[in-house]
């Protein structure tokens, strides 16, 4: 089977990181053929072996006029590219590079949608993504129960995210005992004022005892343009984006995800994941994917982003004594195993053998 891959813009966030884990598993299978059309940019998609790679001439730009412009050009480029490619089954990752699904409909190719997102702005952008991907898709993919509640498409299912296990340390006690002395609180996001970094700021106002990481999946000089006007708090550290969280889950002590839920809800919470994976208590709003991820007063809080006080309160209680944090922590590492590569990948390709049965 000749399987042909779309994505819009290849960087460090969380649908390439997904695509990536499921590249580098069907990579292996001397039985497909795998290509991909993504921007050429350095991120969790470049180097998989096995994969031949196509620019779709796509790079965001910070002024909006050519960000526009090169969009549509990467929407003529998926198009075209699509309309002539040799392949068999269409996978799109993310609604985004819709120009790809019309050229598969029109040549009546399988098109499987991979859905990460339901907000989208503007509006009408949303209703036309969602208009072409009930006239072109085969099959939905949903990341989470919430997606699929907002996705209107009959044959849809639910196939949750995966985070790749990383090793246990062989003495927990005294990881866990270094890191709730660390004091450390951790977010990683998009430099987006709706996903709370100011509230993030201002957290660290309210604690100063505690030093906080601020991770933006944008470069360190735009985070200081971002906050230029901004006196940040000398318990703050920004960090500009990176292509592996892994050392900062380990030095954390509690990750936080603050997006704000009247303008931006997450669909399912990969960070939060990544830092149960990792042994990191999460506190993340009560809306949308995090509230399938964490239990309450178990291995994490849910909470509301803009009472910051609450959030306080919620970081107290992990923090209440070393035991009472090892739980958290342990109770967090054992919820992430619930979302291990080896159920997502079965999904996966339970959905892919559907559509090649309809092929042959």
């Amino acid at each position: 089977m000749k399987l042909l891959f779309v994505h819009l813009l290849n960087n460090c966030t969380g649908s390439p990181k997904v695509l990536a884990i499921l590249l580098n598993e069907l990579c292996k299978n001397n039985s497909l053929e795998i290509s991909l059309l993504t921007s050429k940019t350095d991120g969790a998609l470049s180097g998989i072996p096995n994969v031949k790679y196509h620019n779709n001439f796509y790079c965001w730009h910070e002024n909006k006029i050519f960000r526009v412009l090169q969009f549509c050009l990467s929407q003529l480029r998926n198009f075209f590219y699509t309309f002539f490619a040799d392949f068999d089954v269409l996978y799109m990752n993310t609604v985004l590079p819709f120009g790809a699904a019309i050229a598969a409909k029109i040549r009546r190719k399988q098109i499987i949608y991979h859905v990460h997102e339901v907000y989208i702005n503007p509006g009408f952008l949303k209703k036309f993504y969602s208009w072409v991907m009930n006239k072109c898709a085969s099959k939905v993919i949903c990341v989470s129960k919430y997606v699929k509640d907002n996705v209107d498409f009959k044959d849809s299912v639910v196939v949750y995210n995966p985070v790749e296990k990383t090793e246990v340390p062989r003495d927990i006690a005294l990881y866990l005992k270094r890191k709730f002395e660390r004091k450390l609180i951790f977010m990683p996001t998009s430099l987006k004022k709706y996903k709370g970094v100011f509230q993030f700021v201002e957290l660290a106002r309210l604690i100063p005892d505690f030093d906080f990481l601020l991770l933006c999946s944008s470069e360190h000089s735009e985070m200081q343009k971002f906050f230029s006007e901004t006196n940040l708090p000398k318990n703050l550290t920004l960090i500009g984006k990176q292509k592996s969280l892994e050392k900062f889950y380990r030095e954390a002590t509690i990750s936080i995800n603050l997006s704000l839920y009247d303008k931006c809800i997450e669909t399912f919470g990969l960070t939060v994941l990544e830092s149960f994976d990792a042994l990191v208590p999460a506190i993340a709003p009560n809306y949308g994917g995090p509230k399938e991820i964490i239990q309450d007063g178990i291995n994490g809080f849910l909470v509301d982003s803009y009472n910051l006080i609450q959030i306080c309160e919620c970081i107290q209680k992990i923090m209440f004594d070393f035991e009472t944090y090892k739980n958290f922590a342990l109770n967090a590492r054992k919820r992430a195993e619930d979302f291990c590569k080896e159920k997502f990948l079965s999904g996966i390709e339970t959905i892919l053998e559907s559509l090649g049965n309809k092929i042959d």
